[in-house]
């Protein structure tokens, strides 16, 4: 009977041990002989993380922190993570540290460095290589959330200075700085009403020289049709063949007076009176000519005033008009009675 008991003892305490080791193993994510790899990464700082913590991939836990050690130079560490073999990690891959829980142990959180922009993750130098015989894949960047005693030291600065701030708030606004800040809000009012009434008033002037130019244009337009049509007749009067007719007269006049100038000059004084006066009245001719191009007497006026055409042009009509009408309408002119 002792023997049994003690047999019993002895299965209880190795079935202890061993639901312990095993529940250990279990609570550390040990793989069971399932096969593993080592990424490793560096951080400035590793926290409250140690060794033996989680491992987790979108909140799934894959792994455990095997080694935390300082770089050489002391300038950043190096964490080894153990993880479970053919992960699918992201291509731009990163680990925040943090904690499990708000008053858990922390763990090592693999994320995609896009959906953390503003996190400051530790700049991988170039040519950097994973260390130790197990170690495969890039060394990925990490960064380390603040610790609750950095962020209760940070909370007290920001109440500090909150105070200080307050305590110049109340130094500055007093009853005067209130009676000043309600006549300039005042003043502010009455500019605004000033600055309403100008705008309103600026804008029925805008109104109102808006009106007369659509009125100017329309009057322009008018007046440029009016031209457009003033110059189509005197462009069709320039092409009447009277005007080169008498051109071509008066050319052909000055030259016969030219052949007779010649054919003269060698003849008696009479003769060469005669073509003084010839030459006067060449002057004369000249004078003529010259205020017919400046647009003097009727016949310059005729050439260079498109007025006195258009209301020749309109005599003629009119002129026509009324032999028309004495033709239709005869007895409207003329009466003839025999009694």
């Amino acid at each position: 009977m002792k023997e049994g008991r003690e047999l019993l003892v002895g299965f209880v305490i190795i079935a202890a041990v061993t639901v312990a080791v095993v529940g250990t193993l279990w609570l550390q994510g040990s793989s069971f002989g399932r096969p593993t790899t080592t990424v490793q990464t560096l951080i400035a700082s590793v926290g409250q993380l140690t060794e033996g913590n989680s491992v987790t991939y979108r909140g799934v836990r894959i792994g455990t922190v095997d080694v935390i050690e300082v770089e050489p130079g002391g300038a950043s560490v190096r964490v080894s993570l153990l993880l479970r073999e053919n992960l699918g990690l992201p291509d731009d891959a990163a680990v925040v540290l943090g904690p499990e829980s708000l008053f858990g142990a922390w763990q090592a959180e693999i994320v995609s460095r896009q959906d953390y922009p503003r996190f400051p993750f530790l700049e991988i130098p170039s040519g950097t290589l994973p260390t130790g015989p197990e170690a495969v894949g890039p060394v990925l960047p990490g960064y380390a959330l603040p610790e609750i005693s950095r962020l209760t030291a940070s909370a007290e600065q920001i109440s500090e200075n909150l105070a200080d701030l307050s305590e110049r708030f109340e130094v500055a606004f007093n009853q005067e700085t209130a009676d000043n800040l309600a006549r300039a809000i005042t003043n502010l009012e009455a500019i605004t009403q000033e600055v309403r009434v100008l705008v309103q008033t600026q804008s029925e002037v805008a109104g109102s020289i808006i009106a007369n130019a659509d009125s100017t244009l329309v009057e322009v337009e008018v007046a440029a049709r009016a031209a457009r049509s003033t110059f189509q007749r005197v462009d069709g009067l320039l092409e009447d063949t009277q005007i080169d007719s008498i051109v071509a007269s008066m050319a052909a006049a000055t030259a016969n007076l030219a052949t007779i100038t010649e054919g003269l000059a060698d003849e008696d004084e009479g003769i060469r009176a005669t073509l003084e006066r010839a030459d006067s009245a060449f002057a004369s001719m000249s004078r003529v000519a010259a205020r017919v191009e400046s647009g003097e007497g009727s016949l310059g006026r005729l050439l260079t005033d498109s007025t006195l055409a258009i209301r020749a042009e309109d005599l003629l009509l009119q002129l026509d008009l009324l032999l028309q009408d004495v033709r239709e309408n005869p007895r409207r002119y003329v009466r003839l009675s025999i009694f």
